[in-house]
């Protein structure tokens, strides 16, 4: 008989990644290089509330891996600490994509109970700046992801938020987003009631891509495990995927997992071009995805919708074939698959298309990862 298979213990020591969080995409340092400018301004935008003035509401976008939400969020810290008064909400509103969702998510900072039999939104919202009223309490909220909203028709929520207090400043919003035309075409009325001022979070240079990483690679691995070499390869990657932090520090994470594995002490550049062979970024000829990359690991996704990734991770799949592999997975409607499937869409990581010469009414549909588009 076979012994069985045994997780040995990896003696303390024995590896090059010192800190692995630091190395992760979900990592917030307290300090950020090169994004003084751009802390500063969301900083002066905001500050008025700590004196019961208006703030300036905020349009940020640029692209992914550009640091917009790591600098929000120090910022908004920083705030909250600042004074009892001012409360500080973040949410992704591809998770939190209604109305109700984010109003919950105030009435918790503001410890407004929610009553188990259930009240209609506008009840919630008008309970919450009774609150606020009756508290002399102020809320930045920030609404990352901002598509999300848009996607599921919600975005009445931002006037809402404009006309809460009668003039009195009760919110201050920040919002977060890829697309900078996402804004153009909305409703009027919102856009001139919310008064979001757009503020470009622009692309890094290569020499302080370097410095990033650099600076993770002194926090996060061993000393002498790696070189200027190595961070020099991870940023040309990083850059050419529009100067995206993200794509550099998963092939550094991933490059110092195979050399661990191998049993070596040192990252070599070859190591980083053997990582970035098994990141989804743009497509590989002649080859599967077989490795989900940091940029699906950051989005904010459902049990179902990784379902989906999980599946397509093998390959391209027509519509028919696509419901009965999900389906052996977990039961769900045809209609509630299809909506995952479009909010994957929205979110650019995967594509839906027609198959030539298909009858539109047999749902000749083929899907796959949008591999290409995912770090956008």
């Amino acid at each position: 008989m076979a012994e069985p298979f045994v997780l040995a213990d990896r003696a303390e020591g024995d590896g090059i990644i010192a800190r692995e969080e630091v190395l992760m995409p979900e990592h917030y340092p307290s300090g950020l290089l090169h994004r003084e400018a751009e802390l500063t301004e969301i900083a002066d935008a905001v500050k008025p509330m700590l004196d019961n003035r208006q703030p300036e509401n905020l349009f940020i976008y640029g692209d992914s891996g550009t640091g917009k939400t790591v600098c929000v969020k120090n910022v908004v810290k920083n705030l909250g600490e600042h004074s009892s008064r001012v409360k500080t909400v973040y949410a992704n509103c591809w998770h939190h994509s209604t109305r109700m969702a984010v109003y919950s998510l105030v009435a918790g900072a503001l410890d407004v109970m929610i009553p188990r039999r259930g009240l209609a939104t506008d009840e919630v919202f008008t309970s919450i700046t009774q609150a606020m009223e009756a508290e002399g309490t102020k809320v930045v909220l920030v609404l990352d992801e901002l598509e999300g909203l848009f996607f599921h028709g919600e975005e009445q929520l931002l006037y809402d938020l404009a006309r809460a207090g009668r003039g009195k400043p009760f919110f201050g919003i920040i919002t977060i987003a890829n697309d900078p035309y996402l804004l153009v075409q909305k409703d009027m009325r919102i856009k001139s009631s919310v008064r979001l001022a757009d503020f470009q979070f622009r692309h890094y240079t290569n020499a302080q891509m370097v410095d990033i990483l650099t600076e993770r690679a002194f926090a996060g691995l061993a000393p002498g495990s790696w070189d200027e070499d190595v961070i020099g390869a991870c940023a040309a990657k990083a850059m050419a995927r529009k100067s995206n932090v993200r794509v550099g520090l998963e092939l550094l994470w991933r490059a110092a997992k195979h050399v661990e594995k191998s049993g070596r002490r040192h990252i070599t550049p070859e190591d980083v071009k053997g990582a970035d062979a098994k990141t989804s970024y743009e497509p590989k000829k002649g080859r599967q995805m077989t490795i989900p990359s940091f940029e699906f690991r950051n989005t904010s996704l459902g049990d179902e919708e990784r379902i989906i990734l999980d599946i397509l991770k093998t390959g391209d799949k027509q519509s028919s074939e696509f419901y009965l592999a999900f389906c052996k997975k977990l039961m769900r409607t045809k209609r509630q698959i299809r909506n995952y499937l479009h909010e994957l869409e929205a979110k650019k990581l995967i594509r839906i298309e027609e198959m030539p010469g298909s009858n539109p009414m047999l749902n000749g549909k083929k899907i796959s990862l949008n591999v290409g588009g995912a770090a956008q």
